[in-house]
Order: structure tokens, then sequence, then C-alpha cells
């Protein structure tokens, strides 16, 4: 997103239930793009607003003992508006703004920590207009530590166990309505978070140890879709 900007643009609305949590509340109007077309000069202005699952990070923190805390999906919509205010600017413009999305979510999901992002091309989905940009990447999971364990016949006093790669997808897309654009996205797990580790006790006696953060990629998914479906003027 560019400088800030003067124009009066409101944030879009999103029904974020109480799943959503708004990361944004001092969000303000963005300058997206600007140029010439049809001998006018224009702007096109952006007022973009994030949430997060903040549901699903509690549920992993508290299955993890505090050790994992971290953002695991979040969901972003923004409304642009073009001045001068012509209907036929936005329709222009929305393939530019589909660009200028799908960096903008690129460069959201690297510094959410995702490392080997790649565009994967598209997909479509019902209630949804056009079709959602999708990339994907990965994020390194550290391993959970767990300190002051009291083991009966050990003298181990620490488990140190998981850590490894979680599959991350992001999808965005914009769409026209009214003399506006809209656009809205999500990242999301893409894949579970399942190991099985041996921790060795002693030199007869290993402790298997099993995690599955119960990640569960179609309904994670779901509810990024819902998200975007929820995002109007």
């Amino acid at each position: 997103m560019g400088k800030p900007s003067e124009k009066d643009v409101p944030a879009p609305s999103v029904q974020a239930g109480n799943r959503w949590s708004l990361q944004t509340p001092d969000s303000e109007p963005r300058l997206i793009v600007e140029g010439e077309k049809a001998f006018l000069n224009y702007q096109a202005v952006g007022h973009i607003k994030r949430h997060e699952d903040t549901v699903l990070r509690d549920r992993i923190k508290e299955s993890t003992f505090g050790e994992v805390d971290r953002p695991f999906a979040a969901g972003f919509c923004g409304r642009i508006d073009i001045f001068p205010n012509r209907l036929s600017f936005a329709s222009g413009l929305v393939a530019d703004v589909d660009e200028r999305m799908l960096s903008r979510l690129k460069t959201a999901m690297e510094d959410f920590g995702v490392q080997n992002v790649t565009e994967e091309g598209t997909q479509s989905a019902t209630n949804i207009p056009g079709d959602l940009q999708v990339v994907i990447g990965d994020y390194q999971i550290e391993p959970v530590v767990i300190e002051g364990v009291d083991i009966p016949h050990s003298d181990r006093t620490t488990l140190k166990f998981g850590g490894g790669a979680l599959p991350i997808k992001g999808i965005v897309a914009n769409w026209k309505e009214g003399g506006s654009i809209l656009a809205a996205g999500g990242v999301y797990p893409n894949g579970p978070f399942r190991q099985s580790r041996q921790v060795e006790m002693s030199d007869a006696i290993q402790l298997g140890i099993s995690i599955d953060l119960d990640i569960s990629p179609p309904e994670r998914e779901q509810q990024a879709l819902d998200y975007i479906r929820s995002v109007s003027l």
C-alpha cells in the first residue's frame, strides 16, 4: 500500500463473527495507484483491514502448553474507490488491482513468516465473483520444549518434540461493486501437522509422543471462503 490519503474511503463491511479478531483498528485510506486515463488524472484509494482467527491460535497455544503462539489463519478485505468517480474507471482497473492484491498477498505471507512463497494459479468458489488467485508456501514450526518435567525413575527434566513445516495457502479475489472495487482474501494452513517421535528416557526406555495440531485444512479453507463471501460495501 502507498502513502496515506485524505480521500474519504470507508472500510468495507465484513461479518467477522466471534472467530475473526480485528488486527488493524487504526486502518486508514491509502493510495493504491494513480495515473491518467481518457485524458483524466485519476487516483485509486483503498481502505484495507485485517483479521486473525484467534480461536484457532488460542486452541493451538493451549494444546502445546503455550509454546506455539502465533497466527495460523488471517483474513483481509479492502474497498477501493476511484477519484474522480467514474464507473468505467473501476471496470478498467480491476485487472490492475488484481495484480496488486496478488503482490500484496505474497508480501503479507512472507511477512507472516511463510517461506517458499509461489503462485499456484487460480481456483473458483461458489458465490464469489471471479476467480481466486492462489499462493502457497510453508511455515516452519519450532520444536516444543517443556522444561521442569518430573518423570519417575529418570533424570530427564526437559522434553523436546515437534517442529517441522506446515503447508500454508493464500487466496485473494477482487470484484467490482457499484462504483467501487472490493478485494478480500485469506491465509490459512493447507495441510495437517502430525508427527510421532520417540524420546529417549534412558538407555533402555523410550517415550513415544504423538503430535496432532488438529488443523482440519478443509474447515480452515471454508472459513476463509465464508469470510470473503461476507465482504460488502
